[in-house]
């Protein structure tokens, strides 16, 4: 008896979609995820309206770092930042040498009433071809 089992082209291979879960935990109605920043843990706060991600001063690893406290005008947050180069890990993905600003979050993380280390924003998520929040299950679906 002879089995044949389908091999897939590189082509093939590259053509499928790849999507990995990201476990999230809600906070009132904040979303919260594990990475990693140059291998160190930390908890993310999923923003889809911030055009970038921003690393709290405080939690940076990094630090000695002489960044301002944000001004909150409107619907945002405007400060002096860092602009620096790290390795993320999401959803065990490694995301090499990806720019994130660093500035004073502990303002931000006291009005939420939750601690994080900071924001993961839209230069991040729009890395992957799709995002889905899935609320029922606690992940995020990123296809690459």
């Amino acid at each position: 008896m002879m089995i044949f089992i389908p091999l897939l082209t590189p082509l093939q291979a590259l053509a499928q979609p790849r999507v990995v879960t990201l476990p999230f935990r809600s906070v009132d109605s904040f979303i919260l995820v594990d990475a990693k920043i140059d291998g160190t843990p930390v908890r993310l706060l999923v923003d889809t309206g911030a055009n970038k991600t921003i690393l709290n001063a405080k939690s940076f690893s990094r630090a000695e770092m002489h960044v301002t406290k944000p001004v909150n005008r409107g619907a945002g947050i405007v400060g002096n930042a860092l602009r620096l180069r790290v390795d993320l890990e999401i959803a065990h993905q490694f995301m090499f040498s990806q720019h994130v600003s660093v500035m004073d979050l502990e303002e931000l993380s006291r009005r939420f009433g939750i601690q994080f280390d900071g924001l993961l924003g839209q230069d991040i998520l729009n890395q992957f071809h799709s995002v889905c929040i899935d609320y029922k299950n606690h992940v995020i679906e990123l296809e690459r």
